[in-house]
């Protein structure tokens, strides 16, 4: 009977242990998991809230906007801020004249953005210039994939003479004409540019040909004699 009773106590103390084991066991690995957790939500937390700042600081921004930097100005303004400016073309409606920069202060080289709008022929042109401005600078503010780019002489401009490039891009929803040249004899950069959905057989370098201005020369006012005098 001892015998019995010693048996069945021995079952009950290797079951309790083997119970408290797995309690044990269970306990720790709730213990570990939730460290885990704990660890991965804590490591998390900075970027959710970096990405949430940077969300916030966008929506800010989209909210408050930019200030124009273009700002509507006349002919004559435009013509004291560029030595040798263009004009509209004949028969050029809707015409718009802008400025984005400070005013030129020569002494310092620097010099604004000066933009011409007008609409001729039922389609809008936009024609820009730059005193200052490097040889290689793109103003135009034409971010196209050109599939033409011919090299030019400009009528009228630099005595006939003005180096200058066409551009044309052909291809998707509409069309886009570049002219671009430089006036190295000042350092004046200009660009005329156009699109629309087709340009087939426009001569975009004709327009810019006929926006020389021989008013704005610079030196026309310079005496006959001291233009020929050594």
């Amino acid at each position: 009977m001892k015998k019995r009773i010693l048996l069945i106590t021995a079952v009950l103390l290797l079951t309790a242990c083997s119970n408290g084991q797995k309690q044990t066991q269970t306990t720790a690995a709730a213990e570990t998991t939730a460290a885990a957790e704990t660890t991965a939500a804590e490591t998390k937390q900075p970027e959710t809230t970096a990405e949430a700042s940077e969300e916030d600081t966008s929506e800010q921004a989209q909210s408050a906007g930019l200030a124009n930097p273009w700002r509507d100005i006349d002919e004559e303004e435009a013509a004291k801020n560029c030595d040798r400016l263009f004009k509209a073309p004949e028969g050029a409606g809707n015409i718009c004249w802008r400025m984005m920069g400070e005013t030129a202060d020569p002494s310092k080289g620097s010099y604004p953005l000066i933009e011409l709008k007008f609409e001729l022929d039922g389609m809008e042109f936009t024609a820009r210039a730059r005193q200052g401005a490097h040889e290689d600078e793109d103003i135009s503010g034409m971010y196209y994939s050109f599939d033409v780019e011919e090299e030019t002489t400009l009528a009228n401009w630099g005595e006939g003479r003005m180096q200058g490039k066409v551009y044309r891009a052909s291809g998707g929803e509409e069309a886009a004409d570049l002219c671009t040249w430089y006036d190295i004899e000042i350092g004046i950069a200009y660009s005329l540019s156009v699109t629309a959905k087709d340009l087939d057989g426009f001569d975009i370098q004709a327009v810019a040909e006929s926006m020389y201005n021989p008013e704005r020369e610079p030196y026309g006012s310079i005496p006959e004699e001291m233009e020929t005098k050594e």
